[in-house]
């Protein structure tokens, strides 16, 4: 058990929180707000390792609260969590929304559970030393990259980036989104754990 990851939820879904609540609870730290007013309120009283938020929240959507939150926490990880993926679609919110990750509601609650598990585990390892993990993590990437014989330029057409962003990427001076963790994963076919620096087994595949 690991109570020391706390979990803010803001969706006007109670069934929704609920169902995360049942599935994280056991685990962690959770807590559910049905507005925004409300969840914006405990966040900046509390602190809280990561939000998932609902897109369309009452009177404010997604890029409103992300605002909101981010004028008095600029860290905290925030994932989106949406059924409308068309209107919200997933690369456009996290190029013009300051979060870190995006879910899709899907039936699947296992599989969302995975992703929000994955997120936490990331949380877990930045947290409190990020620096020299994301050395670390860069140089992973590097190493992977240039063993699939493939140029920064390929894997940033891969993750829909500039190029200078792998270079960041593989230098330490920026770290990955949740997002392109579970990219380059998928790219390299290895596991996140890997990309995380968790696990040591590895397979080459080449870029498509």
């Amino acid at each position: 058990m690991n109570k020391g990851i706390s979990i803010a939820i803001i969706d006007d879904e109670i069934g929704i929180i609920d169902t995360l609540e049942s599935f994280l609870g056991d685990k962690y730290y959770v807590e559910g707000f049905i507005s925004s007013k409300e969840g914006l309120a405990a966040l900046e009283k509390g602190d809280f390792d990561l939000l998932i938020l609902d897109y369309f929240i009452d009177d404010l959507n997604g890029k409103e609260i992300v605002d909101e939150i981010r004028s008095f926490n600029p860290s905290m990880y925030i994932t989106l969590l949406t059924g409308y993926a068309e209107e919200v679609p997933a690369m456009k919110s996290l190029d013009e929304m300051d979060i870190q990750g995006y879910i899709e509601k899907t039936g699947d609650f296992e599989k969302i559970i995975v992703y929000i598990e994955a997120i936490i585990k990331s949380i877990e390892f930045f947290k409190g030393n990020s620096i020299p993990l994301n050395k670390k993590i860069g140089q992973r990437i590097r190493s992977l990259r240039k063993s699939n014989n493939l140029s920064q330029s390929d894997v940033a057409k891969y993750l829909d980036v500039k190029t200078n962003s792998i270079s960041q990427y593989e230098s330490g001076s920026s770290g990955l989104t949740i997002e392109n963790v579970l990219k380059l994963a998928e790219l390299f076919n290895v596991t996140t754990d890997y990309i995380l620096c968790y696990t040591l087994n590895v397979r080459n595949r080449a870029f498509r």
